[in-house]
């Protein structure tokens, strides 16, 4: 999920110098970690609810889908038997990507396809990418619109390898579990890489918003663990290019599959990730360490945004341990249940977000600089911009229709997900456990890159639903599937109740559309190349 930017007229971009600082670096530190030795679905469940006592936005969300997932996939119809050879030193990249409204508004999804062009190419290292999603691809690379299509990156640019896969759905673990079943049969190596690419909702809502299905559809954590269970491949790193994944839910259930994963704890701009980067590294050294190909990505997504002044905003990229997340539950189950109280008596996913907590707590000191609202910045320029020209030109009616649509903007954060920052909680309340918390946070989180501005996240979150009665019926649906400890998806249920003033955002004011929050793309012929 990218987050939304207001695009202006070519001649106004000049004047919308943003300033900026540099990125912020946060390191986990090895030694300070210590050794330590230690049903939602009931009908009658919410049936004394009353959502007069918290307001009618609450329950803006749409109806709970009772729906199973179809499990008519011939699950065995790849032989896991088989012996795959592959050769040393070789990478697969799986490039799992759902264009959705980020191609056809944007030219987005078409734009990172070339930078993963222009890294040049490696007889050693394949580029595998499935288009699905997209009502609209740019033309400029060819891309079918009305079929999914595989791809590889070759020596002379994008290869179409795979033409017959119809219009596929991105939405469920039979479409994930195909692509990587073909992938790595067809491309085996001795590293692989998966790469899910389009917007992200966190633990509850998923990943993915496929413009060919149901608005509300969405490839759930449980359908992930399901595909990758089914798939029988381990992975070198899983990234996420999808806004507020970084989430303990979502690593912790994905550990058994990947050794490390690159996710954002916030949103992303539209930038998303710069693929040359990492890519050119990765093709002068194939066994070049996953942290020192994860610094540079982290690092070029942070810059990017730092330095585009119009198409950038704040972000954060993490690269996790996965080997950690098994000590880092149990560590915050304990946490948890002794702040029980703690936790419900305040909302601490808006605290923290308005506070700028985190930004104590990053080991590199992040400058406790004002965040300022980018639309905002650019709607007061706009203002200056026709209170002069208004009288003097044929631009003022123009303008005044820009400045309607800025001042409908209303920025979106990770609270709105009830999505709190571990770290931050962790040093917030003092209990027994919080010295460990921190210290398994800081192991779990290898390296983390943020930009300046953005002071109030350090890496990991966790999902708190506080006043939030249709998140929690997604998160604890998704997470029964997921073998979550039952007793801790029962104890989740009282933040429904929790007597915090929560500001809930005014979802409606975006449009019919769920994923609309995210912005209207302009089209990507009228700002310049893409």
């Amino acid at each position: 999920m990218r987050k939304k930017i207001m695009k202006l007229t070519s001649f106004l971009m000049a004047g919308c110098l943003l300033m900026g600082g540099c990125a912020n670096e946060y390191f986990g530190l090895p030694g300070l970690f210590m050794e330590f030795t230690e049903t939602v679905n009931d009908p009658e469940f919410f049936e004394d609810f009353d959502p007069s006592e918290y307001g009618e936005d609450i329950w803006t969300w749409p109806d709970y889908d009772e729906e199973e997932i179809d499990d008519t996939f011939d699950w065995d119809e790849f032989d896991h038997e088989e012996e795959i050879e592959s050769d040393p030193g070789t990478v697969s990249i799986f490039v799992y990507m759902n264009g959705s409204t980020l191609e056809t508004e944007g030219g987005v999804a078409s734009k990172d396809i070339q930078e993963m062009i222009d890294a040049g190419y490696s007889e050693n290292v394949n580029i595998v990418i499935q288009t699905m999603g997209t009502k609209y691809w740019s033309s400029r690379l060819g891309i079918a619109s009305d079929r999914s299509q595989t791809y590889v990156v070759g020596e002379d640019g994008l290869e179409l390898v795979r033409d017959d896969l119809g219009q596929l759905d991105c939405t469920i673990a039979d479409t994930l579990y195909e692509f990587l079943q073909w992938g790595t049969r067809a491309y085996p190596a001795s590293r692989n890489i998966l790469l899910f690419w389009d917007h992200g909702g966190g633990p509850a809502y998923g990943f993915g918003w496929d413009e060919f299905q149901d608005e509300y559809d969405n490839l759930s954590l449980d359908e992930m663990v399901k595909a990758l269970k089914n798939c029988d491949t381990h992975f070198d790193f899983i990234g996420m290019d999808c806004c507020i994944m970084s989430c303990l839910e979502i690593t912790y259930a994905l550990r058994e599959y990947c050794d490390y994963m690159i996710v954002s704890e916030d949103f992303e701009s539209s930038l998303g990730w710069y693929y040359t980067g990492w890519l050119e590294a990765l093709y002068e050294d194939t066994s070049i360490s996953t942290y020192d190909l994860a610094k540079i990505l982290i690092d070029d997504m942070v810059s990017k945004n730092e330095k585009d002044r119009f198409n950038g905003d704040r972000s954060i990229l993490a690269l996790v341990d996965e080997s950690k997340m098994e000590m880092l539950w149990e560590i915050w189950l304990d946490f948890a249940y002794e702040s029980e109280a703690r936790l419900l008596a305040t909302n601490f996913s808006q605290q923290i977000e308005s506070s700028g907590k985190g930004a104590d707590l990053a080991l590199s000191g992040r400058s406790h600089k004002i965040k300022d609202s980018k639309s905002q910045i650019i709607g007061d320029l706009v203002n200056n911009f026709i209170d002069y020209y208004l009288d003097e030109s044929g631009y003022g009616e123009m303008m005044e229709e820009i400045m309607e649509g800025i001042s409908d903007v209303e920025d979106v954060y990770v609270s709105d997900y009830c999505l709190t920052d571990l770290m931050s909680l962790a040093a917030i309340i003092n209990s027994d456990h919080s010295e460990r918390l921190i210290m398994a946070v800081d192991r779990a989180l290898l390296y983390v890159g943020a930009t300046e501005d953005n002071l109030n996240l350090t890496g990991l979150s966790v999902t708190l639903p506080y006043n939030d009665r249709d998140l929690y019926f997604e998160l604890a649906h998704v997470m029964e599937r997921c073998s979550f400890d039952e007793e801790y998806v029962e104890w989740l249920k009282q933040f429904v109740y929790a007597e915090t003033d929560r500001q809930i955002i005014d979802w409606d004011s975006f449009g019919e559309d769920l994923w609309d929050e995210w912005g209207e793309y302009e089209s990507s012929d009228i700002w310049g190349e893409w």
